[in-house]
Formats: C-alpha cells, structure tokens, sequence
C-alpha cells in the first residue's frame, strides 16, 4: 500500500500545490500525519506561544487522483485510524470560547492507553479518534489548512472517523486532497480550542459517488455519510449563518430525495433534521445539519462502503 509521509505536507489548500502522490480511484493509501503543532511540543514546558505558527495544522498532501475531474462530486472513504501513544492540550490566554478566563498558558502531554486518552491520572476519556482536516483544493485563491469551508479543510467535526465518508465537490482535475490534525478524541463543538491533539495515520479510498449514473449527493457543502444519517457542514462567521446555509442545502436534498414541493420539503426538514455545533473556535464556525438515515437513499450506505 502506498504511505504519504508526514513530511509532504501543506499548510493551504491551493491548485498551485504539487502533488506529492499519485493514486488511483479505489485504491486505499496512507497518510502519516502530524500533530497540529507540526511535533514542536516536546515537553509540557513547551507553550502553545512558544511555537512557530507558520507551520500550524499541517495536512499530509496533497494527492492527485486519476481520474477525478473537475467538477466531480467525490467520495472520500475513512478506512482506518490510528493513534500515536501521546496526545497534547495545550492552553493559551484567548482560545476557545472561556479563553479569556485563561491567564498563564499550560501544556499537558495526554498519554493515550487502553482505549482512553488519561487528560488525568482520575479522568480516562473513551477514544473516538478523528479526523479535523480533510479536504480538496478550492477553485480560487489558496485556503489556510485552519479554515473550513466548502471545500472541506478545517472541518472539526467529531462524526469524521474510521467508517464514514466525506463527499466533496472535486474543484480541479486530480482534486488534489489533503489531511491532518487528528484528535484522539473531541467534543462537539471543541469548545476549549483543542482536542486531544495527536500524530498517527489514515487510510483513505477515494471513489465517485455515483449511483447508475447520478451523483448520490448533488450538493455543494461537504457532507459526511455516517452509521446515522447524512450531515451536511456548513461553515460561516457565526453559528447562525452557517445553521442557515446547512438547513437550506438540507431542505434542497430533502425536497429532490422525496420529490416534494419546497414548502412540503421545508416543514419535512422543520420536523426531521438535527443541528449540531462541529466547531466554534476556528476562523469560520461549522454547524452539523443531519438528515437521519431513514431518510436518506439507501445506495447511500450500500454502495462502496469501506
């Protein structure tokens, strides 16, 4: 199997990017990956204002895949996760959203062992390891690996894990896909400004979502298929925005699935949908709008799965 290491990575989605690897549609590859610090914490007396920011969220990339073409709605398929053996929170005055009740910075190394990540010796949280960045280079100007946004980048959304799969609209031929900052585990919303930050490696597959000839997802947002329905992930400068532009791209899917009339899809998706906070603490904020499973296409979850 092909392995991308850690070395080959960006911090901007950009077409200008050389790929660093080339792989087929189908074929399942790795990316090495680092820590969002780039592996400059080496110790908890390292502080987040210590470090060089320039090279802050580092994705593994980009990868050219043949045959995609611009224009292209892909599937991005999350076959494996793994974990190095200590993760990092650091804490700084300003990050997350009670930032400012942070006056000194503090850096914890959280060993991660069986099953948990030990944020302390009395507090062993389950493991859920994710995925923060994915995503395919963007149609116009280079975008900073922090950001989120339609196409994919600093997504954060706890749902993106070993099992799922991200669809994307592929902006140039190639798509040119990116990935990095794992978390061993995140809440929604990763409030505190931080996950368990951490290195480690994931296996991806890259096919088309397509079914007999139609895309299964014809929308723009990023969308993520998983064991409970399909979310589509928004992001925007406030969680109203982004709310906003999730639910109307919901109610757009909802009205060509049931083939009902706007209105009529509209009140469907006022009584089915769930929104959620994926993350409130990046450049641009991302809502989580989920149509549950029940009423989604089945091909959705029966085609290619990983």
């Amino acid at each position: 199997m092909r392995r991308i290491p850690a070395t080959s990575a960006i911090t901007a989605f950009s077409a200008h990017n050389e790929p660093v690897a080339v792989v087929a549609l189908g074929e399942s590859f790795e990316c090495e990956t680092q820590d969002c610090y780039a592996g400059q914490i080496t110790s908890e007396a390292v502080l987040r204002p210590h470090i060089d920011m320039a090279h802050f969220n580092r994705a593994t990339g980009p990868v050219y895949v043949e045959g995609v073409r611009a224009g292209a709605m892909i599937r991005v398929e999350v076959e494996a996760i793994e974990l190095a053996d200590t993760g990092i929170m650091a804490l700084s005055p300003g990050l997350g959203v009670l930032g400012d009740r942070i006056s000194v910075p503090s850096t914890r190394l959280v060993p991660i062992r069986d099953g948990h990540a030990w944020v302390t010796p009395a507090t062993p949280v389950a493991l859920a390891p994710m995925i923060g960045v994915l995503g395919v280079a963007p149609s116009g100007e280079p975008v900073g690996s922090s950001w989120p946004g339609t196409h994919g980048g600093n997504l954060d959304t706890r749902l993106l894990q070993a099992g799922t799969a991200l669809f994307l609209r592929a902006r140039h031929d190639g798509a040119l896909l990116a990935v990095g900052d794992l978390h061993a585990v995140q809440g929604d919303g990763e409030l505190g400004g931080t996950g368990v930050e951490i290195a480690g490696r994931v296996r991806l597959r890259v096919e088309r979502a397509v079914v007999q000839g139609e895309e299964m997802y014809a929308g723009e947002l990023p969308a993520l298929r998983h064991e409970g329905g399909l979310s589509l992930l928004a992001s925007a400068a406030t969680i109203e925005e982004a709310i906003r532009t999730g639910f109307a791209a919901a109610v757009d899917v909802i009205q060509v699935w049931q083939g009902l009339a706007w209105e009529d899809a509209y009140r469907t998706a006022s009584l089915i949908v769930r929104s959620e906070v994926s993350q409130a603490v990046n450049p641009l904020v991302t809502a989580r709008i989920t149509i549950p499973r029940e009423w989604c296409p089945e091909p959705l979850f029966d085609e290619g799965r990983a």
